[in-house]
């Protein structure tokens, strides 16, 4: 049960971090303007706040190894990243 938690945290993680790097992808583009900076300082927020959560919540998962935690987020990354992309695709019509 302890895996199976860690494992929905980092999809739901996981899934918000592909979502956001999607979405201010297009404005992160040369030549750099304001609307670059702005975007740049909101997307490096959402990534602070991200990384605050994210070492939060791995303080109740010491009981699992550091070895164990990395071959668990990888499939979940890369499983994350199709639901998100098959779900956006289809709801949004995101190509």
């Amino acid at each position: 049960m302890h895996y199976l938690k860690f494992l929905s945290y980092e999809f739901i993680l996981f899934s918000l971090l592909v979502i956001v790097n999607y979405y201010f992808d297009g404005y992160l583009n040369p030549p750099f303007t304001e609307v670059d900076l702005v975007a740049t300082i909101i997307s490096l927020s959402i990534f602070v706040v991200f990384f605050t959560l994210l070492a939060r919540l791995y303080k109740q998962f010491y009981t699992i190894s550091l070895r164990k935690k990395i071959l668990l987020s990888i499939p979940t990354f890369l499983i994350a990243g199709l639901i998100t992309g098959i779900i956006m695709s289809h709801v949004f019509g995101v190509a």
